[in-house]
């Protein structure tokens, strides 16, 4: 694997000048017609792992990605968008090839939010970018909200918040997932494996077939493994631990008060076909941001939780608009 120096732009209003991160980054690069390289951004417990479309003299776009998915998530839409500006999609920890948080411990979605303050201060944004989706989106929300000043735009697909809860379900399930949540610390070996078609089946169904039978293989290239015990079969390689995360609940006037903290210009791209982000309290909290954010906009597509994905022709016009809209591409 080839080294080079991942260099991040830092945008100045009277120059534009380049300051080299670090010599520990690996970079791989991929042949293909767009300009991807394979990064390596060091943290405590290892690496995470991102690709980058696109030049790297630029400052990038930030993509995340949503649960138990990785950075192929943006297999289809990066390419085409990067044309306009770099997109640096990471794997976030336990997710696709990025390494697994120690044993004994145990995945917290704020988390999240704090990484993406990590990786902006580790490439030394002046703001970050940030496009995002379910998961992701919900960690983008929760930055751009508690860091106003320090994002200059928020694009979200079919998240905003966590969906509305029953208080009474959650407390009667947490017995049941603090147990599961044990069992996967203790969890060793290979785990099961199956034939790629029926991987790809199973990728499938287990998202509710949100992302289409085509699209799970871009998913599949970062979250498989080829099984060492049985000849030409796969296993699931992100963390099991993910598959447990504990559901941490949040009063709504909480949430409320961070909504009406997001300023910056905010696009929400929201499937129909969805049936995420479409509780009443969901709605209510879309409509605070409307009222709150001039610089807001809202778009309902055909399509699933993983529209983005499987119809990037649909997406894609309407996220350069809206970045053209605001001089954020050229």
């Amino acid at each position: 694997m080839a080294k080079k120096l991942l260099y991040p732009t830092i945008l100045n209003p009277n120059n534009l000048f380049i300051r080299p991160i670090s010599k520990n980054i690996q970079v791989k690069h991929i042949h293909t017609e767009t300009s991807v390289k394979e990064i390596q951004i060091p943290v405590k417990w290892g690496h995470v792992a991102a690709k980058l479309w696109g030049g790297e003299n630029e400052k990038p776009i930030l993509a995340l990605h949503g649960w138990q998915d990785n950075a192929g998530t943006w297999d289809t839409l990066a390419p085409k968008l990067c044309i306009k500006r770099p997109i640096l999609a990471i794997d976030f920890p336990g997710h696709g090839l990025s390494s697994w948080i120690p044993e004994g411990m145990q995945y917290y979605t704020w988390d999240l939010a704090r990484f993406i303050l990590y990786l902006k201060e580790y490439f030394k944004w002046d703001k970050a970018s940030l496009l995002s989706h379910s998961m992701g989106s919900i960690a983008g929300m929760r930055f751009a909200s508690v860091f106003p000043d320090e994002v200059d735009f928020f694009i979200a697909v079919d998240s905003l918040i966590y969906d509305d809860y029953d208080l009474n379900q959650i407390v009667e399930n947490y017995p049941k997932i603090l147990r599961k949540i044990e069992k996967t610390q203790s969890l060793k070996g290979e785990p099961p494996s199956y034939a790629m078609e029926e991987m790809i089946k199973i990728w499938h169904l287990g998202t509710r077939k949100s992302v289409s039978m085509e699209s799970v293989p871009h998913l599949i290239k970062r979250g498989a493994k080829a099984s060492k015990i049985n000849p030409n079969k796969y296993y699931f390689s992100r963390d099991p631990r993910l598959k447990h995360t504990l559901f941490c609940v949040e009063d709504k006037k909480f949430v409320e008060a961070l909504v009406k903290r997001l300023k910056c210009p905010t696009l929400y791209l929201k499937a129909i076909d969805s049936p995420y982000a479409s509780d009443e309290h969901s709605v209510e909290m879309r409509e605070v941001l409307a009222q709150n954010n001039s610089d807001f906009e809202c778009h309902f597509l055909p399509g699933t939780h993983h529209v983005h994905l499987n119809n990037s022709e649909i997406v894609l016009p309407i996220i350069l608009k809206f970045l053209e809209k605001y001089n954020f591409v050229k």
